[in-house]
């Protein structure tokens, strides 16, 4: 019963904290969490670092459209740049 009781009192606090209701609490609840994973071996909040250990294929995929999705060089190397660079002189001249 006492697990129950932990069980839905660590869901309606993972819902609360997950819509920013307790965005104001959250040093407090952290302490908290940390005090019951410690104390009572329950993790209410879930750290990310558990995320990537349990899902590594999903972290290199992050990994890799991060660093795929900057570009490294400026936008005067792209193609076509030139012509559109021209065309916006042109029009602000008019």
């Amino acid at each position: 019963m006492f697990n129950f009781l932990l069980l839905i009192l660590k869901n309606i606090v993972v819902k609360l904290a997950t819509t920013g209701a307790f965005s104001f609490l959250e040093p407090w609840l952290l302490k908290v969490d940390k005090w019951c994973e410690d104390k009572l071996g329950i993790d209410i909040i879930k750290q990310e670092e558990k995320f990537w250990e349990k899902y590594p294929g999903i972290y290199k995929r992050i990994l890799k459209l991060e660093k795929e999705s900057h570009a490294k060089c400026g936008i005067e190397s792209f193609d076509g740049y030139g012509e559109i660079d021209e065309r916006i002189k042109r029009l602000e001249k008019k």
